[in-house]
């Protein structure tokens, strides 16, 4: 119904929001670039869980560490990780320069006899034809040869022609095609003068009656033609009562051609005509399709279905020249690693008779040193099956978590390019190839350039990029001053300071070494409040001691254990990102089990890394390990606590998406009002989360939209400005218990005396 005030009326409106909601943004998405087993180079990829990740990018190494940080991220409350496999490149500009590659085995076929080279219709028979359609064949003897579908359809004339003395009720008896007879009655109603019947009006009638012919007229008399082109066309057994008058009695006729009906071509007669008009070729049916073969075997004979044939695409027959094969082995088919990587050196592949048997079909199992870890059973190398080899192993969801197959083209059919090993002979045996080989993890020269990345690539951490709720990040495979700066780079300035980086310290550091390194090495101290750096590197069980040797913890980077930390914070309640991830309750490190320098055990050793804005990790008597400091690298700037840092991100991205409703509106006091209102009912409800320190929303933030922001020089320029103030919450980094002797009752002694 219209709105309009036209009629009279009853018209019902819903009114905008007079507050518009603001709705926040996740803050546990934790970004990192790092070296791992396998997976996929240069790409952004979401797992929820450690699991996931291995199955992935695979298990623990010797050459990077990120497998560590992405256990801990998990083990400690993580539930979201974009993560970024790095490689060297000799370009980071440029994707394609990665010196990672993938290994691979190729496989051959069975080694046998020559074999015929032959094409097989996709179609099955019968085929609809039309008279006169070919099929052009030609082969290594010449050609094309052409063999032609021909047809005609059985037709009889009247002797007699218009007009014909008929009467109400007379017939006309026939049978079409050695059918039954059929009965057409001339009814006086059908005619304009039954006794003077025109030859149309009788062929109208014969039309509407009688099934399997059509009527017509020539010069005056009817004719009778059978629906049906070929040596099955039949027409005779005229009689009945109008019989003479229309001429038809003693008259019969038999369609001609090579097929017995062109709209029903059967396999038999397709196979006659072609092996008449084509020499050195035989015609095979399989179950219902049509083959083709060549005589003679081998890979210098061949037979092609020419394009300018016309019955070719009624049998699904392609125009490919099909030779035969000499009989010797020849690549078939390629198993490569499904991500670069040396990783792949431990795979084999088996070839075995398939499961169902069918000749042109395989069993493809994959093993893992020795383990089968995948089977896939009955494939084939038809490209037109179901269970195609690269549809079966090379499908995104349901696919290989190993390989993948590429498919080298070779000449002949589906059994003839079956890979070795799944024959099914009698003396059936199954063929292990491999072990792959050729893969590279391209780490030789790998350097900070790699981690860093490009944007033009993308490649390394700007990959990143594309995570656009990304809100922590961390490189533990690369603490390096060069990384640790642009990383800073990367959350303040391209991200916007919309990301918190959680940077490593390097491995073997002592107090005075990360203290150096802090102040001079990277110059991080009061570089920026989107930053953390933790220290010392911490122990961790031995996940593999045929990756790490045989003692029972090894020293990884802490970034991952903290991020998850972070994460765990944040997720504890609403509001959760306003708590310090620190101290020995929230800041508890789930999955270590020691620290690489035992001096952070000594408060004297914290008393100077904690000044330098190095947040230790540490215990004590009856604690557990923790997070013992809550600083960013800047101590002179606006929330120079993790807390609030990280929970002022959150709402400066959460008030920047809410009021996007305001832009390109009126720029009047109305838009200015609907921005303080959205603005202050989610500072009202992040007070009511723990954010502020003020025990008041008055003495907590305050926003202002007016006037005074927004003089007419502003509205012009197209600006709406918003002043916020928030009151963050500092964190009790010291407490302090002052003990003295309890002299109360002395004093009132004393009051009293000189009272």
């Amino acid at each position: 119904m219209s709105k309009e005030l036209l009629a009279s009326k009853v018209v019902v409106t819903e009114e905008e929001p007079r507050v518009r909601q603001i709705l926040g943004v996740p803050t546990n998405v934790f970004g990192m670039i790092g070296v791992t087993e396998k997976g996929p180079v240069g790409e952004l990829t979401r797992t929820t869980s450690f699991d996931e990740w291995v199955d992935i990018y695979g298990g623990a190494i010797a050459d990077g560490d990120a497998y560590h940080a992405v256990q801990g991220f998990f083990d400690n409350g993580g539930q979201v990780l974009d993560f970024v496999r790095t490689v060297h490149y000799t370009d980071v500009d440029t994707p394609s320069t990665a010196t990672s590659a993938t290994a691979e085995v190729t496989i051959q076929t069975t080694a046998g006899g020559a074999t015929q080279g032959s094409v097989l219709g996709s179609i099955a028979a019968p085929f609809e034809l039309a008279n006169g359609d070919t099929l052009l064949i030609t082969t290594d003897l010449g050609g094309p040869d052409t063999a032609t579908f021909s047809a005609t359809a059985a037709s009889v004339t009247g002797s007699q022609t218009e007009t014909f003395a008929l009467a109400d009720s007379q017939t006309l008896i026939l049978e079409v095609d050695n059918g039954s007879p059929q009965t057409v009655t001339f009814l006086t109603a059908e005619f304009v003068a039954i006794g003077a019947a025109t030859a149309a009006e009788v062929a109208a009638v014969i039309n509407a009656k009688a099934t399997g012919v059509s009527a017509t007229v020539s010069a005056g008399a009817v004719v009778i033609t059978s629906d049906t082109l070929g040596t099955d066309s039949d027409l005779d057994g005229f009689a009945g009562t109008a019989v003479s008058t229309l001429g038809f009695n003693g008259q019969s006729d038999t369609g001609t051609g090579n097929v017995a009906d062109i709209d029903v071509v059967t396999a038999a007669e397709v196979k006659t005509i072609v092996e008449a008009a084509a020499s050195g070729v035989t015609v095979s049916d399989e179950s219902g399709q049509i083959r083709i073969t060549r005589d003679t075997a081998g890979a210098s004979y061949f037979v092609q279905v020419d394009a300018s044939s016309t019955a070719d695409d009624e049998m699904g027959l392609d125009n490919a020249t099909h030779s035969g094969t000499s009989g010797a082995a020849v690549d078939t088919l390629k198993i490569l690693g499904k991500y670069p990587g040396t990783y792949a050196h431990d795979l084999t592949i088996k070839i075995s008779r398939a499961t169902s048997l069918v000749a042109s079909e395989f069993n493809l199992t994959v093993l893992d040193s020795g383990i089968v870890v995948e089977v896939y059973p009955n494939l084939t190398m038809d490209t037109t099956a179901d269970r195609y080899v690269e549809t079966i192993v090379n499908d995104e969801d349901t696919g290989s978590h190993f390989i993948e197959a590429e498919d080298l083209g070779a000449a002949g059919t589906a059994e003839q390019r079956r890979p070795s090993g799944g024959d099914t002979s009698p003396t059936y045996s199954p063929v292990t190839h491999g072990p792959l080989a050729g893969g590279n993890d391209g780490l030789a020269s790998i350097d900070d350039n790699d981690f860093l990345g490009s944007s033009a690539g993308p490649t390394g951490l700007r990959v990143l990029d594309q995570s656009l709720d990304l809100a922590l990040l961390a490189i533990p495979d690369r603490p390096t001053n060069a990384v640790h700066n642009g990383m800073i780079t990367y959350c303040e300035d391209t991200r916007d300071g919309t990301v918190f980086a959680v940077l490593d310290p390097p491995a073997g550091q002592s107090k005075t070494g990360i203290i150096t390194y802090v102040e001079t090495t990277a110059s991080l101290l009061n570089l920026s409040e989107y930053g953390a750096i933790y220290w010392p590197q911490v122990k961790v069980l031995n996940p593999s001691e045929a990756v790490f040797g045989t003692d029972d913890t090894i020293v990884v980077p802490p970034s991952g254990h903290i991020a998850g930390v972070f994460a765990r914070t944040d997720g504890s309640r609403e509001g959760g990102v306003y708590l310090q991830p620190a101290g020995v309750e929230r800041g508890i490190l789930r999955g270590v089990v020691g620290f690489e320098n035992d001096d952070v055990k000594q408060e004297s050793c914290r008393d100077l890394v904690y000044p330098k804005r190095i947040n230790p990790l540490t215990t004590g008597p009856g604690l557990p390990l923790f997070i013992d400091g809550s600083r960013t690298l800047k101590g002179n700037g606006n929330f120079p606590s993790v807390a609030e840092r990280r929970g002022v991100i959150y709402i400066e991205v959460s008030a920047r998406l809410g009021t996007e409703f305001a832009r390109h509106s009126n720029n009047d006091a109305n838009l200015r009002a609907r921005v303080d209102r959205a603005l202050t009912a989610f500072l009202l409800i992040q007070f009511r989360n723990g954010a502020f320190r003020g025990d008041s929303p008055s003495n907590s933030f305050f926003v202002d939209v007016g006037e005074g922001l927004n003089p007419a020089s502003s509205v012009f320029a197209g600006k709406l400005i918003a002043r916020i103030g928030l009151a963050t919450q500092k964190p009790a980094e010291y407490i302090i218990l002052r003990f003295s002797q309890d002299t109360r009752e002395l004093e009132e002694e004393i009051a009293a005396a000189t009272a």
